[in-house]
């Protein structure tokens, strides 16, 4: 609990009462490694913060092709927006890549929390304008052409490609390129 108060202090202060609830409410949650958090289809009705692991969320089209759109780990927040705020079944999938600890609230709880701390917007609405600007650099990055692309999350997410929990294919499926292309760059043959 001391790494989400310390991610939501360093947004905005947070209410010495709304600390003591969370602390008493929002209990850690241990997930395996490739475990579902949220299927296709289900309505996302809640937000969780990475106190450990690694997660991805990702689509699926030919019901074979993964496209990852997102990594998340320690210290991220990671949740499907459009899902949470339209209530309507997610087109995403949320995943752990391993062993992974989070605090989950669900939208009810959340909406409770924000009419009682009104100070609590401040942090909430920061959280979904950091998810937000990821969504939208994601887009721009897959409007470049491919080798910008991979030259650009270089510079964007340098974490992205020395952490092993990323495997290349992964980072490939998120850079919208295939794994020969992918390999190519890496290993600077093209």
């Amino acid at each position: 609990m001391e790494e989400l108060l310390k991610f939501l202090e360093s947004l905005y202060p947070v209410d010495p009462q709304l600390q003591i609830y969370l602390w008493h409410h929002i209990p850690k949650e241990i997930h395996r490694a490739n475990k579902t958090l949220l299927e296709e289809g289900q309505v996302c009705d809640w937000i969780a913060f990475i106190e450990k692991g690694f997660v991805k969320v990702y689509y699926e089209y030919d019901d074979v092709t993964e496209r990852v759109i997102g990594f998340y780990r320690e210290g991220d927040m990671v949740g499907c927006v459009k899902s949470y705020f339209t209530n309507t079944p997610s087109k995403l999938t949320i995943r752990t890549i391993e062993e992974t600890f989070l605090r989950r609230i669900h939208k009810a709880e959340l909406e409770m929390l924000l009419s009682k701390y009104p100070g609590f917007n401040f942090n909430t609405r920061c959280i979904i304008e950091r998810i937000c600007c990821m969504y939208e650099d994601h887009v721009i990055l897959l409007g470049m052409p491919a080798k910008e692309r991979f030259l650009k999350v270089q510079e964007m997410y340098p974490w992205m490609m020395k952490d092993s929990r990323v495997k290349d294919y992964m980072i490939a499926s998120f850079l919208g390129i295939d794994k020969a292309t992918f390999s190519k760059y890496r290993n600077g043959k093209e």
